[in-house]
């Protein structure tokens, strides 16, 4: 199990990193491209969609790297760039349940005039490439802690 957490922590980071880039080219261009009601109304199909593939790539390698945290207490190092990674993971955790998944469920709701819409999406998107650079950040970590593995 040692050995193939990492991997489990790297890939799930990457297959994320590659889902969030895929919805910020092609999802949020297409939502800015709609009248902001359309865009609501059409989120209410996208978002369960999306919501698999989110999780079903972020959970594992969350979990992967909260568990290399306490099995690799030997090599400092590693250790250290885990932790590192983990910090990552956890504020796109904290971003996603804290600002994306309320205004996601407020789109679905279609709680906002057409004029707040626009805006809520405009900051929507530009905090989804936030957490495309801060998910980055832990891969990046999440590498350098795999080639400090003896």
């Amino acid at each position: 199990m040692k050995k193939i957490l990492p991997f489990i922590a790297i890939i799930g980071t990457g297959a994320f990193v590659g889902n969030m880039i895929n919805i910020g080219l092609s999802y949020c261009v297409q939502w800015q491209s709609l009248d902001p009601i359309a865009f609501m109304e059409s989120f209410k199909i996208d978002f369960p969609l999306l919501l698999g593939p989110t999780a079903a790539t972020l959970m594992p390698a969350f979990i992967a790297t909260i568990w290399l945290i306490f099995i690799t207490k030997e090599n400092k190092a590693a250790r250290r760039y885990w932790i590192y990674a983990f910090v990552a993971l956890l504020l796109v955790n904290i971003q996603t349940a804290t600002y994306h998944l309320p205004m996601n469920l407020d789109f679905m709701e279609l709680k906002y005039s057409a004029a707040e819409a626009t805006g809520k999406l405009q900051g929507w998107v530009f905090f989804h490439w936030v957490r495309i650079v801060v998910a980055i950040i832990a891969g990046v970590f999440g590498i350098k802690a795999l080639q400090q593995t003896k």
